[in-house]
């Protein structure tokens, strides 16, 4: 059985070994493609805590209109149409 120690040591290198890996992909990785990817982590949270839905609504929605605003800034900035 592991100790905590070494579970911790061994989510540490897993964690790290993900985040050298997006590096290396989000570069390459088209502006829908990222924002679908994000969005389907997003669903799959909330099948995990299904309550968080309603919990968290008004954090959700600053987020979303964040999210919004950020990703019309890209578009803009990549010369996509933007719809209103």
């Amino acid at each position: 059985m592991m100790t905590v120690k070494e579970w911790a040591a061994e989510y540490r290198r897993i964690n790290e070994a993900e985040h050298e890996d997006l590096k290396r992909r989000l570069p390459l990785e088209l502006p829908q493609d990222s924002i679908c990817s994000y969005l389907s982590l997003c669903e799959f949270l909330v099948k995990l805590s299904p309550d968080a839905r309603e919990v968290f609504a008004e954090e959700r929605r600053r987020h979303y209109l964040e999210l919004e605003a950020r990703i019309r800034k890209a578009a803009e900035r990549w010369s996509y149409a933007v719809p209103d």
